[in-house]
């Protein structure tokens, strides 16, 4: 009965234009590069004498191939069966791989179970000169068991090493290997004896013939992610893909018992809700919040927005204002109920027909909104709580958890 919901080509789309009233993504953050650019050293570093193996130019029009499948060989950090894997190809001196590296340990402390991590090398020669150095030391620690430690301590201290001379980044890595308890002997002499340059020379010749462009390159399932690698927009197109594995085919069969009124509970932080169902204006809503009630699609997620004098917006586990439990309900519109009073609840949607599993309470008279909506409830207990609650935005506070809906408990009386 799950499918999935969204790739990340439509969340693109949607986070660009589609919730209303929202606001695009914010750009990324402007990066002063700090890697200095001396002679690149590829081989051995205990001897300056060493031959540098020649690299090989970038073909003037490469030809992209079928992305290699993930495998044993790969680094990975998170459990196999996450709804969502994101394969990077990235180097550790490049600015721009450095910081995308720091926004992905980030979102997998944040994801332990929803979110499988891929590591792959794609080492900028002969751009920067620490380049290879940096991924045999990760190498190196990897085969010690600690390839992760190494690899989040270089992004997270990437301002200290970049900017440090060849000769001098050797010593710091001993140092840092020190510090994350690995066998300081074993790991430098790694580095020294030039264990790992070959696979760092062989991981550069690989993206060249496989045309890969320079990195960082992500992946999101298979899809390349093409929306700027912000820490917002990542955050969103990971929390909505991981809400695609959860969602239903279809709406649900109708439930609704003959005559019966229906009552629903809203438990927030700090707060209750209590709303009087409508089944006879708008029984397919009625019938579909129930149901989402009952299968805890609700429980412990956010009210995402927080409009003033307007509404506030609930009902979308992925917190963003644009997932839903994979199925649209028909508009249902009773002239009877209007939005010339505050309390209404009703359906949040985009246009005709979008009306699903998101839904807003009316803070205030939204006469604007008559015969646009579908109203399935009305508030008859707890309007002052949710009157009081500050302004926010799903995308500008995505990472705040805001005010949590906890459970929605259902009664009704025949």
């Amino acid at each position: 009965m799950r499918r999935a919901l969204l790739r990340l080509g439509l969340v693109a789309s949607a986070m660009l234009g589609a919730c209303a009233p929202g606001r695009s993504p914010p750009a990324g953050p402007s990066v002063t590069p700090g890697a200095t650019r001396t002679p690149l050293q590829l081989g051995s570093i205990a001897s300056p004498t060493v031959a540098l193996p020649t690299i090989p130019p970038l073909p003037a029009t490469p030809t992209l191939l079928p992305l290699p499948d993930v495998s044993p060989s790969d680094w990975s950090l998170g459990p196999e069966g996450a709804p969502v894997t994101l394969l990077v190809y990235a180097d550790f001196q490049s600015p721009s791989s450095a910081s995308l590296l720091r926004i992905l340990f980030d979102m997998a402390d944040r994801h332990l179970d929803d979110l499988r991590l891929i590591f792959r090398h794609l080492p900028q020669l002969p751009a920067f000169d620490k380049d290879s150095l940096a991924g045999q030391a990760a190498e190196a620690a990897g085969s010690q068991g600690a390839f992760w430690p190494m690899a989040r301590a270089m992004s997270e201290r990437h301002a200290e090493w970049s900017v440090l001379p060849p000769q001098d980044f050797t010593p710091w890595l001993i140092a840092l290997a020190g510090e994350l308890g690995l066998n300081i002997d074993a790991f430098e002499s790694d580095l020294k004896n030039g264990r790992y340059a070959a696979f760092m020379m062989a991981t550069y010749q690989e993206a060249v013939d496989s045309g890969l462009p320079g990195g960082p390159l992500l992946y999101l399932n298979g899809s390349l992610v093409r929306l700027p690698p912000t820490a917002i927009n990542l955050e969103s197109a990971v929390r909505l893909e991981a809400l695609a594995a959860t969602a239903f085919d279809q709406a649900p069969p109708m439930a609704l018992r003959e005559g019966a009124k229906y009552f629903a509970t809203l438990v927030f932080d700090g707060g209750e809700v209590v709303v009087q169902l409508l089944p006879e204006a708008a029984p397919e809503a009625v019938n579909s919040f129930i149901f989402l009630a009952k299968e805890d699609w609700f429980d412990h997620t956010t009210i995402y927005r927080v409009v003033p004098d307007g509404w506030v917006e609930a009902g979308d586990p992925s917190g963003t204002g644009l997932g839903d439990a994979g199925y649209h309900l028909p508009d249902e519109i009773d002239p009877s109920w209007t939005f010339d009073e505050p309390g209404r609840l009703a359906l949040a949607s985009v246009g005709p027909g979008t009306g699903g599993t998101r839904f807003l309470i009316t803070l205030a008279p939204l006469p604007d909104l008559n015969g646009t909506r579908t109203i399935f409830g009305r508030v008859l207990r707890g309007l002052d709580f949710v009157q009081g609650l500050a302004a926010r935005d799903p995308i500008e506070n995505l990472l705040d958890p805001g005010v949590v809906l906890r459970d929605v408990r259902i009664e009704f009386e025949l």
